[in-house]
């Protein structure tokens, strides 16, 4: 028997709202992007049947009520998705607060979880303010840093910063990016293939993990595609370390008191010598991934009706 219909928030500036204290409004500009990045989407994570609720419809569907009663699915259960699915009725699963998907989606807690993790890789470098992080980006040794904001996805609040004394402009960013939270400095490193694995955890904090996945992103780090790592993706030592990473950020953020969908992204990037090095833990995604339709992972809310 067929599961019932679900009602979607595909929220992709969930990491914007995440980001801003207080009252929260996309803009346009914003918006048009999100649509742009939800058309994989739309075809890999949706169910036929399946209702896309959007800032244009959800005025007409809130009146109609055609869809009261109907369960409520989010890309993030941020408090502007929930607040769309209430507006139409549709029931969503209980949702972790605001408070645990700010801590566990910033990138200061990814990076505090990645610090046991670290063998042959570089060091992340967390800035609280301009002193900090001029200090760190002038440091020898590396030719260019990769700044990036507490909140970001999609290529969005990150920037490439030559070693030494930042431009005005670069000066400028850094100091705005600071009055949002803390920024992680990282060496800038070519990366050769990239890993992303999603998995869910449960209300009772268990962890399921999917198989990892291959997946593609332009240089700016938005995200062209995914697909099923094959068995040889990497040495049998690698992948164990892919495995306690993935593992790791799932005890990490069901500790924190999150349930629900999450991913991890890491890489294989070059190091000294032209040597493979391994970033076992990029980032770590309390939210659906891009790669959803490769988990085989069932949503305990969708359970056939």
């Amino acid at each position: 028997m067929s599961s019932a219909p679900c009602v979607w928030v595909l929220n992709l500036d969930a990491e914007t709202e995440l980001e801003t204290l207080g009252n929260y409004t996309p803009s346009a500009a914003l918006l048009r992007v999100v649509e742009i990045q939800q058309q994989p989407l739309i075809r890999s994570l949706l169910d036929p049947g399946d209702i896309l609720l959007n800032h244009s419809n959800v005025d007409q569907f809130a009146k109609n009520r055609d869809l009261e009663g109907l369960v409520g699915c989010a890309w993030s259960p941020t408090p502007g998705a929930l607040r769309m699915l209430a507006a139409v009725g549709a029931i969503p699963d209980s949702a972790p607060s605001v408070e645990i998907l700010r801590a566990i989606n910033a990138r200061p807690f990814a990076a505090e979880v990645r610090k046991d993790l670290i063998h042959d890789s570089f060091v992340k470098h967390l800035a609280s303010n301009l002193e900090e992080v001029l200090s760190v980006i002038a440091r020898p040794g590396v030719d260019n840093w990769l700044l990036r904001r507490s909140f970001g996805a999609a290529g969005r609040g990150r920037r490439k910063i030559a070693a030494g004394k930042p431009t005005a402009p670069e000066r400028s960013w850094i100091e705005a990016s600071l009055r949002n939270g803390p920024l992680i400095i990282e060496p800038w490193v070519e990366v050769v293939r990239e890993f992303t694995r999603s998995g869910w955890v449960s209300s009772k904090g268990d962890v399921t993990l999917a198989p990892p996945c291959l997946q593609e992103t332009k240089s700016c780090g938005a995200w062209l595609r995914s697909q099923a790592a094959p068995a040889d993706a990497l040495p049998r030592a690698l992948d164990d370390r892919l495995q306690e990473a993935f593992e790791q950020a799932g005890r990490a953020i069901a500790k924190a008191g999150y349930q629900g969908p999450f991913g991890v992204d890491s890489y294989l990037h070059k190091a000294a010598g032209g040597r493979l090095a391994l970033n076992a833990l990029s980032e770590i995604n309390g939210r659906y991934t891009m790669d959803w339709a490769q988990t085989r992972i069932t949503d305990p809310s969708r359970s056939p009706a």
